[in-house]
């Protein structure tokens, strides 16, 4: 897995501004993973937004885990209420028994792991016919000149970065790992303010890559400035796609 601290001083933004997962994902996953269903586990859980959203998807029957390797990110899933619990480890070693998983989800953080080992892992952990799920939330940037101004931003100011991160093969690499199965896609917005966008963009480590290079006033001078070319109020409007893919363990 990827360096555990590349969150850690970020992990208040990310509770307070990082967006949900719309509702018909959880409901297509709840859909597919049936009714009987003993350990949930959500591997990468951040700050714990799918965490929490995996107990109100399934219920108070379920064991639901968050397992968080960053310390300042699980301190703030922790403090936040949701009958649901943490554990420290990294998604190549995940401490549960073999075959104990009826689901193992990860959320928004696939592109940290070493990925052939965190699926050998849920290989190990996941019930014959469980499920592993790839959840990934992607602003829509080919549908708004604002997203477009905004990456081209990022990428002149960070060298390391590339708006295309996170294309890589997930569904080949699924297939590869565990069969065939469903892929899905649900196009939604999210509204915010100005200065919610911003402390969005500043939760990000990507953009937090601008802020060590050009220091935290200029950074938010940069995007406010963007914003201010393609938006004329205070309201915000983000395009985004969310990608849900599912397999499943053979029995």
């Amino acid at each position: 897995m990827g360096d555990t601290r590349a969150f850690d001083d970020l992990a208040e933004g990310y509770q307070r501004f990082r967006p949900d997962y719309p509702q018909a994902a959880w409901e297509t996953l709840r859909g597919y993973v049936g009714p009987d269903v003993e350990l949930l586990v959500d591997v990468g859980a951040g700050t714990g937004i799918a965490t929490r959203a995996l107990r109100a998807t399934f219920g108070a029957g379920p064991d639901v885990v968050g397992v968080e390797p960053g310390e300042g990110m699980r301190a703030q899933a922790e403090n936040v209420a949701g009958d649901v619990r943490y554990v420290a480890a990294p998604a190549e070693a995940l401490p549960f028994a073999d075959g104990s998983a009826s689901l193992v989800l990860t959320a928004q953080a696939l592109h940290w792991f070493d990925r052939p080992a965190f699926y050998a892992e849920a290989t190990r952990v996941l019930r014959p016919g469980g499920v592993i799920a790839v959840l990934v939330n992607d602003r829509d940037t080919a549908a708004s000149s604002f997203l477009q101004a905004y990456e081209d931003l990022l990428e002149r100011h960070n060298d390391d970065y590339s708006r295309d991160y996170r294309h890589f093969p997930v569904s080949d690499e699924l297939d590869a790992a565990f069969g065939m199965g469903d892929d899905y896609r649900f196009g939604w917005s999210r509204r915010q303010t100005r200065d919610e966008f911003v402390g969005t963009a500043l939760s990000s480590s990507k953009t937090n890559a601008v802020v060590r290079k050009l220091g935290e006033a200029e950074t938010r001078a940069a995007i406010g400035a963007v914003l201010a070319l393609h938006f004329a109020g205070d309201d915000v409007e983000i395009p985004f796609t969310t990608s849900l893919f599912l397999r499943r363990r053979s029995a």
